[in-house]
């Protein structure tokens, strides 16, 4: 896509009419008054026949609005400059606003030479190249042409082409995107929406939804520079036919994207450069114009760093908008403020940045940890892949392929092309069920789990450690994620099983010999129990031992897997459990159900226990309860399909 740019009455419309052939003037205002106001699109062949869209956008202070939102999908811009005004106020904010959306290509058209004499074309010439030094456009031709005359306009038509074919084809990677230009309604298509695609592609046929709203619809027809086509791809000019949405409710800086893809935010973050030359200071929580795409919105900047700015500095803030808009990270925002005294009028622009997030809620300032993952963001932007591993790296929980989908913006085959090198080497993992996590999540729940359990040991000497399900708890870590972190300390030698719980490799717990005789007299009266045990209340009268220290010892012998812990006030031994066990299996080998009062009287024990065994043989997948019923669970059917 082509754009002009640069004051009004210099000679834009003209020079995209010697161009094209086309008129880019169609309202009947413009026509009257000579003027400008709204965008202007038209089709352009280049040399070697190609087709490229043009821009013509509004010179003119008042219509700077309309003027951003044609620059959004520019790839190279005409600096439009008269050689009889020479640089004017638009000249400058033009460009500072071309730069801001950072553009990289262009050229200067010097227009009406035919009113000046040489050394004035000359004189204008050096005051461009001075304007221009340090910006995108600092090598860029400069052509003196007259759009009345012609002359020029072979040399403008070389460095023009010259220019399109220094550039690189604007990528179509991630889901379809288009902030819509102009909305219109034909007797028998219906509703019309045109633009310059951000993102992606579009085929007819696929469905779109129109945000903010959700309104869904299906492309009918398309064209792609006023040529009928079947697909639309980003930075190309775009008319789609989409008869379901209603035009009245319809308008420029709406975007349409594929369903369920984006949600409008009221808050986003970003990073916020003023322009240089901006003399006044900007306070904490200014309020300004926000220019998105082809959006413009009111808004506040909260800063995040500073509570002041001035010209050429740059920072974290939070732009709090006054309608939400369906903004993406990488998104180039420019924005406007009224800084003196005054009204709308007032308004100018005083600088701009890219989105780097839409968290959606208010942040505190001066964060360090905010401060840096925005910063990880700005320098992740521009590189797929690694957008992908910091997007698993953020989030603690593992993410489905589709969440990371969303979060990226990808399409699925773009993002497996992604997920495969970095899980070749190592940065990324794949866990059960499809999800993902990164390895630095592993890792850091690692250290969180080994620093827990080392306080544990300090704090209860006496126990031999923690149970996984406990120790995740504690940790507030993902069961998935937070296995893989155990395995890999135990694989490191940091930790180690010890009967059902993980302690620090070599832990042994202290023990008196008072400590140490009284759980071998536990284990031998468990062993004589069976399944009838009595209750540690019991125990403790039986052994005239304290309550609560006969409960420390049961502790540490089910951590040791001496005992098992059935319920609260329930242990058995595990040979006494594992009889239970061929009990149950016995059972089924006759029948495929058992009752039970059938388990009771096969253990020969009182429902007291029988139930409560038959309780946790479900918890372990052994049995499965149907009423009062019993049949094989999973562990129950993988031992009776073993050989004898």
């Amino acid at each position: 896509m082509l754009g002009t740019a640069g004051h009004v009455d210099h000679g834009k419309t003209a020079l995209v009419k010697l161009l094209t052939g086309c008129d880019t003037d169609t309202l009947t205002e413009e026509k009257e008054r000579g003027l400008t106001i709204d965008l202007g699109f038209a089709p352009c062949r280049l040399a070697d026949q190609r087709i490229v869209g043009v821009v013509d956008v509004p010179g003119h202070v008042d219509f700077i609005r309309n003027m951003v939102a044609g620059a959004h999908g520019v790839d190279v811009v005409i600096l439009v400059v008269a050689a009889d005004d020479g640089i004017m106020p638009q000249t400058r904010e033009h460009l500072q606003i071309l730069t801001l959306m950072g553009l990289r290509h262009g050229l200067v058209a010097l227009t009406k030479i035919d009113l000046v004499e040489p050394a004035r074309r000359d004189e204008v010439a050096a005051e461009l190249r001075q304007l221009l030094a340090g910006t995108f456009l600092r090598e860029a031709p400069i052509c003196p042409m007259s759009n009345l005359t012609g002359e020029g306009f072979e040399g403008f038509f070389d460095a023009l082409n010259q220019v399109v074919n220094g550039c690189q084809e604007r990528p179509v990677s991630g889901v379809f995107r288009l902030w819509v230009e102009d909305v219109f309604s034909l007797r028998g298509p219906g509703t019309i929406l045109t633009g310059i695609p951000t993102g992606g592609i579009v085929r007819a046929g696929e469905s779109l939804a129109l945000l903010p709203g959700e309104v869904t619809g299906r492309v009918r027809r398309m064209q792609v520079y006023g040529e009928d086509a079947v697909e639309g791809r980003a930075g190309e000019c775009v008319a789609l036919n989409i008869p379901e949405l209603d035009p009245r409710h319809v308008r420029r800086g709406m975007l349409l994207c594929p369903p369920e893809t984006l949600s409008p935010v009221a808050m986003a973050e970003a990073e916020l450069q003023l322009l240089p030359d901006l003399k006044t200071r900007v306070p904490d929580l200014v309020r300004i114009q926000l220019h998105v795409g082809t959006a413009s919105v009111p808004a506040q900047v909260a800063m995040l760093e500073t509570p002041t700015m001035s010209g050429g500095q740059r920072q974290m803030v939070q732009l709090r908008l006054a309608e939400p808009l369906p903004v993406i990270p990488g998104e180039r925002f420019v924005a406007r403020a009224n800084l003196g005294q005054g009204d709308h009028a007032g308004l100018a622009t005083i600088g701009g940045g890219r989105i780097l997030g839409t968290t959606n809620v208010r942040l505190r300032r001066r964060r360090p940890w905010t401060l840096e993952a925005l910063a990880a963001r700005r320098e992740a932007l521009d590189c797929p892949a690694a957008w992908c591993e910091l997007m698993l790296r953020e989030s603690r929980e593992p993410l489905s392929l589709s969440r990371l989908q969303q979060k990226c913006l990808l399409r699925q085959e773009e993002l497996n092309a992604l997920l495969n090198p970095l899980e070749a080497g190592g940065r990324v993992i794949r866990l059960p069920g499809g999800l993902w996590t990164h390895r630095q999540t592993v890792d850091q729940a690692a250290a969180r789990l080994l620093g827990i359990v080392q306080s544990f040991h300090a704090a209860n000497p006496q126990r031999a450690g923690l149970e996984a399900q406990e120790l995740f708890a504690r940790a507030r870590a993902n069961p998935v994620v937070g296995t893989l972190a155990v395995e890999s300390l135990i694989q490191s030698g940091k930790l180690e099983r010890s009967g059902t719980v993980l302690a620090r490799k070599g832990w042994s717990a202290r023990l008196t010999d008072r400590d140490a005789q009284l759980c071998e007299k536990l284990v031998g009266l468990m062993r004589q129990a069976k399944w009838s045990p009595p209750s540690p209340g019991e125990l403790a009268v039986a052994l005239k031992e304290p309550l609560e220290r006969v409960g420390k010892m049961i502790r540490l012998l089910t951590d040791r897997g001496q005992l098992v812990q059935i319920e609260r006030d329930l242990v058995l031994h595990p040979e006494a459990l594992e009889a239970a066990r061929q009990t149950a299996l016995g059972l089924f080998a006759k029948k495929p159900v058992f009752s039970t009062m059938e388990f009771r009287d096969a253990l020969g024990v009182s429902r007291k226990y029988a139930v409560p065994i038959l309780d946790y043989f479900d918890r372990i997948r052994l049995t499965v309860r149907t009423g009062h019923d019993r049949t094989p669970g999973v562990e129950a059917r993988k031992a009776l399909q073993k050989p004898a």
